[in-house]
């Protein structure tokens, strides 16, 4: 009898175990060997036999009988009459002893990596109590007939840890593991571009030569400072694998940054370069840049340059070809997406994550990517990766703070986060910032509205291109629908809309700010703080709901940005209308905001002073225990991790928004990742229950719920 591995459906034949097998073990130690260069070398052998073991037998109680009559299509069901994980488990584990290899057999489908401590104390550890009894009386036959089938593929000795695994080396292994398992199945064989980081980097000098030649001023202050940034990036050594660039808003710091991590990646030989932004409307722009500077002559740039925006992590066989692999040789990804994949115990989020190893990681913005409550444990995975993995990471940001020199980061890891600039540099950056615009903050005023209306009463009195920065996507879309609606030019921008519509509304944006200053055109921009970071924008002046002192900062960068403007000012208010969306999230902030606004030291401490003590007395403000979550990454409790790391804490769903691709899902025409990201938006669950379209694992909003302007508010305000 012919062995079957999977069923054959989609018009794909059915899989033998054979094939499936001897593919997933190939596949999986190629993807250990691809960074095993990076690692320790005393472990690669280890981590080549941990996963060699797992792949071999990862799918050994599929050769139950009964399993295979519904593989084989003789009966039907939804789903296997017997767990098919517990046999290679039960083969691997000894009794109440964890075996790296059982585990992650146990975990290549859902629930799971679990917490390990808890799983350990159950009466029968990583075992499926439905499919035991089939286990014990059949095991003998399941690996006769597998030694039938594959022979003796990766020797049958059981594996045994000779030291404590690290939760993110569970995390690595299983993502070798998984990425063979689905890879194989989905009959995938993706082809990889060459990295060519030299001549990128080369191509990458071009294209900044380019934009000094076109520049309406070459010569100007601030041209000749984004040069000299430039220059110094570029030439720097790349000996560091922990480093930070505190470069202020405006100065070009995507090129510089990533011309200085080209060239590390071509002197260490490095396998990706991971840009990771604060919010998803910094990827489209971003990934633009990128493209027009380093993609060569003959390459398709979404090859090279691939963008992964929100979770689109999908765990049915139908849509596991729209999750993002990270195998391009650049990816611009979300804080969301990468820090929540490194948290993840889920098989199908885990997947990509063995790319990372030997890579080089740039965070982006790196002040705004996660709230002060997560920033222990990520500094310990980006510690980790930096010290094992064979990582190059460097923060780059204009409010930067030195938070791993604060008492509590230095206990979790005490590695050195050297800067990339001198200080005659720095200092010339920060003279050129001086005066460029007017900060109310720093005169101690913050006015407060009772509602919109008043609001736009006040923003009436300025003439020109206007900024309003709102705390929410609901607070936004209402204030750009009451601006419409008293005859206001207006536009509008948040991840209420699509990446392809946000995309349009930045053109836009790009083509009235380009017009001469003298044309001195009144419209308006409301958006949320999406627009704070990244954005190369300048507008004549700024409004911002009271938030955050980094992200009043980092606005005064989108006014006035390259001091075009004689007369401009950045002014931060409160309102409380019920109609304005609240976030309690941000409570905090605030309240350390006002404290020192009423301070009366803002004018004179440094930014970098002024931001680090932000982080300090908001952490005290916090009330609970920083570390928590790195004290359950201790214990491998990969659940409780997973379920308290969350960057966002209410669960997101991907939903379709566009009517073009929605149509393309119905009529069942496979779509591109990138495709689906551009026409699709992530809401909170709790929205698309107020929408009624919380249904199956692709959500896909009505024509009536969404338009161009206000994007899935527009049926909500």
């Amino acid at each position: 009898m012919m062995l079957i591995a999977h069923s054959a459906r989609g018009g794909k034949l059915s899989q033998t175990y054979r094939d499936h097998i001897t593919g997933v073990v190939a596949a999986a130690c190629r993807n250990v060997e691809k960074f095993s260069p990076f690692v320790d070398n005393g472990k690669r052998e280890f981590y080549k036999a941990v996963v060699g073991h797992a792949a071999t037998y990862h799918d050994l109680g599929k050769l139950d009988r009964e399993n295979q009559e519904v593989l084989s299509g003789q009966k039907k069901a939804k789903r296997l009459p017997v767990e098919h994980r517990d046999a290679g488990v039960s083969h691997l584990a000894a009794a109440h002893h964890e075996c790296p290899s059982a585990t992650l057999i146990y975990a290549h489908h859902r629930p799971g990596l679990p917490n390990l401590i808890e799983e350990k104390t159950k009466p029968h550890p990583f075992r499926f109590i439905t499919a035991m009894e089939n286990t014990e009386k059949h095991l003998g036959t399941y690996l006769t007939l597998h030694n039938e089938a594959v022979g003796d593929l990766f020797n049958n000795e059981r594996t045994v840890s000779g030291y404590k695994m690290s939760a993110l080396e569970y995390r690595m292994l299983l993502s070798s593991l998984v990425d063979a398992d689905y890879s194989d199945s989905a009959g995938e064989q993706p082809s990889i571009p060459e990295r060519r980081w030299s001549e990128r980097l080369n191509r990458l000098s071009q294209y900044v030569r380019s934009l000094e030649e076109f520049a309406e001023e070459p010569n100007s202050e601030r041209n000749q400072l984004r040069k000299q940034l430039y220059l110094h990036c570029h030439h720097a050594a790349v000996d560091e694998t922990l480093e930070y660039c505190d470069s202020p808003v405006g100065t070009g710091k995507t090129t510089a940054i990533m011309a200085h991590m080209l060239k590390s990646a071509a002197i260490n030989d490095l396998r990706h370069i991971f840009v990771v932004l604060p919010y998803t409307s910094l990827i489209s722009q971003t990934v633009k840049t990128l493209r027009e500077a380093l993609v060569l002559d003959g390459e398709a740039p979404e090859t090279i340059i691939a963008e992964h925006h929100h979770q689109a992590d999908f765990e049915t066989y139908e849509l596991r070809h729209l999750a993002a692999t990270w195998t391009a040789p650049i990816i611009v990804t979300t804080a969301v997406q990468f820090f929540e994949t490194l948290a993840s115990n889920i098989p199908s989020k885990i997947r990509k994550l063995h790319q990372l190893p030997g890579s080089g990681i740039i965070l982006d913005e790196s002040h705004a990517l996660l709230p002060s409550s997560l920033m222990l444990p990520a500094w310990r995975w980006i510690a980790e990766l930096a010290s094992r993995w064979g990582c190059r990471v460097c923060f780059c940001s204009a409010t930067s703070f030195k938070y791993w020199e604060l008492p509590m980061f230095r206990k979790i890891s005490p590695v050195k986060v050297i800067p990339l600039l001198t200080r005659d540099i720095t200092e010339k950056l920060n003279n050129f910032e001086n005066n460029r615009i007017t900060l109310n903050v720093w005169q101690q005023q913050v006015p407060h509205f009772k509602n919109a209306e008043e609001l736009i009463d006040a923003m009436e009195q300025y003439h020109g291109s206007k900024l309003v920065v709102l705390n929410t996507i609901r607070s936004a879309a209402y204030l750009a629908s009451a601006l419409r609606n008293r005859g206001h030019d207006v536009l509008h921008l948040s991840t209420a809309l699509t990446p392809n519509d946000r995309e349009t509304v930045i053109e836009e944006i790009k083509r009235r700010l380009s017009s001469p200053i003298s044309d001195d055109r009144n419209w308006t921009l409301v958006a949320t703080s999406c627009i704070e970071c990244g954005m190369d924008f300048s507008f004549q002046y700024g409004f911002c709901e009271l938030r955050s002192l980094s992200s009043y900062i980092q606005l005064s960068g989108r006014v006035s940005r390259n001091g075009e403007y004689e007369n401009s000012s950045l002014h931060a208010f409160s309102i409380t209308e019920d109609r304005f969306g609240y976030n309690p999230s941000f409570d905090i902030s605030k309240n350390v905001f006002r404290k020192q606004i009423a301070s009366g030291t803002l004018p004179t401490t440094s930014v970098t002073e002024a931001v680090t003590q932000t982080f300090d007395l908001e952490c005290k403000m916090m009330g609970t225990s920083p570390d928590e979550i790195n004290k359950l990454e201790r214990k491998c409790a990969f659940l409780d991790v997973a379920t308290n790391f969350k960057v966002i804490p209410e669960e997101h769903v991907t939903v379709v928004a566009d009517a073009e691709l929605a149509g393309k899902l119905s009529q069942g025409i496979v779509v591109s990742a990138t495709e689906m990201q551009k026409g699709s938006v992530s809401m909170r669950r709790s929205v698309l229950r107020k929408l009624g379209c919380d249904q199956g694992e692709l959500p896909v909003l009505e024509k009536e719920q969404y338009d161009s302007f206000l994007g899935y508010m527009k049926s909500l305000i």
